[in-house]
């Protein structure tokens, strides 16, 4: 991780020796007293604390020594059929690790009903898969998810959100590119379960008023279109350009 994650935000925090972010400065980033941690509170700033004691438990006291505002999430929302649990691991960190600002699951005609019975979902466990995402990231912005019943349901709640573009290598005439994102910047960017949009599917879409594109001839994994068409957007907004990490007020 880049960076450790806080739900609330504080000036002093003692780490218990047996909280997994204690166990992971000991044993992977090797902080010693006087050293340099980075972190975040959840939907806030980013912080830059010091370690001023480590207990011979392994417990370890921060002290915030300054904060700088967290980078705004992508204007990128995403709506996903629901894939395979181990590929909406991915989906959900790498969305999370690059800034979208939300993700919307859908159950499609050609995915399992039985996937959103696995742990991902019954537990916090997709919850968690953000947060490691944000960490990565260097970002205090955890993406909204939400569950939609049918396609209808979730086109319904996403109008007006922005452009609406649906990735499909089957009947899109046209290639997704920076010209579909004019004149507004916000987009909707929606990706089939891992067998595809049906055609019924496409109809719902199509009578909507979203715009079918592809990404080439070459046929990605869900979690591959996913980063690709997240990059494809945020790089034709702009927001590959706009600097570096910030080194003000320390960080």
């Amino acid at each position: 991780m880049n960076l450790i994650l806080f739900e609330h935000p504080f000036e002093r925090m003692t780490l218990e020796a047996s909280d997994p972010r204690a166990q992971h400065l000991r044993k992977v980033v090797r902080v010693e007293t006087g050293s340099t941690v980075y972190l975040g509170f959840i939907g806030g700033p980013r912080a830059q604390a010091e370690v001023t004691a480590i207990s011979q438990e392994g417990a370890i006291d921060l002290r915030v020594r300054a904060r700088e505002s967290a980078p705004d999430p992508l204007p990128i929302h995403l709506l996903i059929g629901v894939p395979r649990p181990h590929t909406a691991k991915r989906m959900l960190f790498e969305a999370a690790s690059m800034g979208v600002a939300s993700l919307h699951f859908v159950e499609t005609e050609r995915g399992e009903p039985s996937y959103l019975r696995s742990s991902l979902w019954q537990t916090e466990e997709w919850r968690e898969r953000l947060r490691l995402g944000a960490e990565q990231g260097f970002s205090t912005h955890l993406p909204e998810v939400a569950m939609h019943a049918d396609l209808q349901t979730a086109v319904t709640h996403l109008e007006g959100i922005g452009h609406r573009l649906v990735l499909d290598n089957y009947e899109a005439a046209e290639a997704l590119s920076p010209m579909h994102l004019l004149p507004q910047p916000r987009v909707v960017l929606a990706l089939g379960s891992e067998r595809g949009w049906t055609g019924n599917e496409r109809d719902v879409f199509r009578k909507n008023g979203w715009k079918l594109l592809h990404m080439g001839p070459f046929v990605m994994r869900a979690e591959t279109a996913t980063t690709a068409a997240v990059s494809a957007m945020a790089s034709a907004m702009g927001y590959w350009t706009q600097g570096t990490l910030s080194t003000e007020n320390g960080l």
